[in-house]
């Protein structure tokens, strides 16, 4: 437990980084730019982020779980990781540029901006195999603390960006740069460690193996990514860039709070999923990690619900007063995401990763038609309460009605009972 403590606690320094990166500097650079022109940002970085399940193609969770059940196959699954996100990566950066053109977007500064995007996927995506190599290892301080120095930089230079008054498609470099400090010091950090490529096993049998072993959650992301998308993307086609820019400033103080789920999940399921080998035990302990992933997302939406009518004003001025109302239906998606996480390592620790394609086939679809409707109407209002109703549909109905899900709704009953017996001094905390 002290060691999955202190994983995380790291991973955690690395999102505290983020956040100021993310959030306190990508406000600046939205009350810079104004609504318009960053709506034309945020655009840009949901149309390549689109791409992105295309660049890892299901290279993430299940490298960790084969080093911890394999021990002695790190040449061989850190080689079959980086060829798959070396031409995933590359075929997404080509499919993102040359997907904007055939859709007819050809906007100047906006195509500049998905190029200049776009070439820092491979930068981006190819060090993840060395990242979570180091993460199985439970050995993460240090390249956490290199990824904090190249975010902290970039976060200078964007701020100098700002205050040299760049356009635009500068901020599209800032990002190609970032991408390429990480890939620098992940790679230089793996070498210095004794860590040698010429003894990576690129071998087509152990590639083949992680694909096949990726491919449903390669295509379950690529779907979650539209799904995640498609507001921003339906609300740039449906009406314009300042809706876009409105949905993007109430997003920088909420989504960033979802990316606290994986760090907690990542750090908790090598000991108390993965390594599990009684089912009924890892039933138990999948239950009170979702009992606590739902207590801790309740953190974030109180606190936006005290602070939002301050914040927005007065770190974006009055020109962002209608990303308010976004912010506060947005918000309580953090709820679902939180308590949903544990359920995807569930998944893939009894090899049933290929549900996860049907559920956010589901989650795509319900999204996609309420944001159609509901966008031309209430503009980026409308697409936060699409996502929202999407994320609980998929929750608390899909999970009851398709039988091949009907367990998952059953932890998620569980966790609730769960906490409803610890609140009454009937149970006590305990993982196996």
């Amino acid at each position: 437990m002290k060691s999955s403590l202190f994983s995380f606690l790291w991973l955690a320094s690395e999102k505290l980084v983020r956040i100021f990166t993310g959030v306190f500097v990508g406000l600046w650079i939205a009350r810079y730019l104004g609504p318009a022109q960053y709506g034309v940002y945020m655009y840009a970085l949901a149309w390549v982020g689109l791409f992105n399940g295309i660049a890892w193609f299901g290279v993430g969770e299940n490298v960790i779980r084969n080093l911890v059940r394999n021990p002695g196959s790190d040449d061989e699954v850190l080689g079959a990781a980086f060829a798959i996100r070396l031409i995933g990566s590359l075929s997404a950066g080509v499919l993102a540029v040359a997907a904007m053109y055939m859709v007819g977007r050809r906007d100047s500064e906006l195509l500049q901006l998905v190029i200049l995007m776009s070439l820092a996927i491979p930068f981006a995506e190819t060090p993840a195999g060395i990242f979570l190599f180091f993460q199985s290892k439970l050995a993460i301080a240090l390249p956490v603390m290199l990824q904090n120095v190249v975010r902290v930089a970039a976060a200078g230079l964007r701020v100098a960006l700002i205050l040299a008054g760049c356009s635009l498609p500068w901020f599209g470099a800032a990002v190609l740069a970032e991408a390429v400090g990480i890939f620098l010091v992940l790679f230089g950090l793996y070498l210095v460690r004794g860590g040698r490529f010429s003894t990576w096993k690129f071998s087509w049998h152990g590639i083949r193996a992680m694909m096949i072993q990726g491919t449903p959650i390669a295509i379950s992301a690529l779907i979650s990514s539209l799904a995640a998308r498609v507001d921003q993307l339906m609300l740039g086609w449906f009406t314009d860039f300042v809706q876009v820019g409105m949905y993007g400033a109430a997003l920088r103080f909420s989504e960033f709070w979802w990316t606290f789920a994986p760090i907690l999940m990542n750090s908790l399921s090598p000991k108390y999923i993965f390594n599990i080998a009684d089912p009924q035990q890892m039933r138990r302990n999948i239950m009170r990690i979702k009992a606590a992933m739902l207590a801790i997302s309740l953190g974030p939406v109180f606190l936006i619900l005290l602070v939002g009518d301050y914040a927005i004003p007065l770190l974006l001025g009055k020109q962002y007063a209608a990303a308010l109302p976004v912010l506060y239906v947005h918000i309580f998606i953090a709820v679902f995401v939180f308590f949903d996480a544990p359920l995807a390592q569930y998944l893939l620790a009894g090899n049933r990763q290929s549900q996860l394609i049907w559920k956010s086939v589901f989650m795509l679809s319900v999204n996609a038609l309420l944001n159609l409707v509901l966008v031309p109407l209430q503009g980026a209002v409308g697409a936060a309460l699409a996502t929202l109703c999407a994320y609980a549909l998929t929750l608390l109905v899909f999970y009851r009605l398709v039988p091949a899900y009907r367990d998952l709704a059953q932890l998620q009953w569980g966790a609730l009972a769960f906490i409803w017996r610890l609140l009454r001094g009937r149970e006590h905390w305990r993982t196996g």
